[in-house]
């Protein structure tokens, strides 16, 4: 049996062009200790690699105006901050789709995929570059779901699934007042913390008190009151473009 399926394979809600949503981890579990054994959601380019799609702006499909995408030189990607490896999970998800390797999920199968589990919308790309309606009945019978969405001042249809993500104070408040909840990145000349949130349990500054698969906390707006900050992370080379943008005075 298939550890992955197919859910959604379209046109991007961003700009039209071919995507594919694949959830993996049906069957085992991620290894990733921050969100435990969730379900994990890729949206892809069902026709560009991965890491052609960010060295060539094509990933502007999947992730829309996503400030940490960095970029695209044509033959790399420069001042990327986004903490997704785009060259494991992402490529090997890819690479395991163009061989076949996972079956096409009928609508009617969607409820029942996520069904008792944890669900993470959106492991790589935007959930609001696919229907809401797929992330709706994925989730519909689930234990409990994370989602977000840079996309949040054109995606209202998101509010209830996923949290605004917020890369700013400005962005967090302006979020606040459309109703939306917020996962703020916060870099180290930001509020360490606004007065509507918390800091993130499985984050190192809060001493990874708990997994994402047992926070559930980023549940959108029907989710718990507040919102969440974590302090900027990632890989040398993400953290490395952070604190050149910082020590530039650039905002993201």
């Amino acid at each position: 049996m298939s550890n992955g399926k197919i859910l959604f394979q379209g046109s991007s809600l961003i700009d039209g062009k071919p995507i594919v949503v694949i959830a993996i981890g049906l069957n085992n579990s991620s290894r990733n200790k921050k969100t435990g054994g969730m379900i994990q959601t890729y949206i892809l380019r069902s026709d560009i690699a991965p890491i052609k799609a960010i060295q060539s702006g094509e990933d502007y499909s999947i992730c829309g105006n996503c400030p940490k995408r960095g970029i695209a030189t044509g033959t790399a990607n420069e001042g990327r901050e986004c903490y997704v490896t785009v060259g494991q999970g992402p490529t090997v998800v890819y690479k395991s789709f163009k061989r076949g390797a996972y079956p096409v999920a009928v609508e009617s199968e969607l409820a029942s995929i996520g069904e008792n589990r944890n669900v993470r919308l959106g492991t790589y790309g935007d959930p609001a570059a696919a229907p809401a309606y797929i992330w709706q009945l994925l989730v519909s019978k689930s234990a409990g779901h994370t989602g977000y969405t840079h996309q949040w001042r054109n995606a209202s249809a998101l509010k209830n699934l996923c949290m605004a993500s917020a890369d700013s104070e400005s962005d967090a408040i302006e979020a606040h007042a459309k109703g939306w909840r917020t996962f703020r990145v916060a870099l180290p000349t930001d509020a360490p913390k606004l007065a509507k949130e918390s800091v993130c349990p499985a984050s190192a500054e809060a001493g990874k008190k708990l997994t994402c698969e047992t926070c559930m906390a980023c549940s959108g707006a029907n989710g718990r009151k507040g919102s969440i900050v974590i302090q900027a992370h990632g890989g040398f080379a993400v953290m490395a473009n952070i604190k050149k943008r910082t020590e530039l005075g650039i905002s993201a």
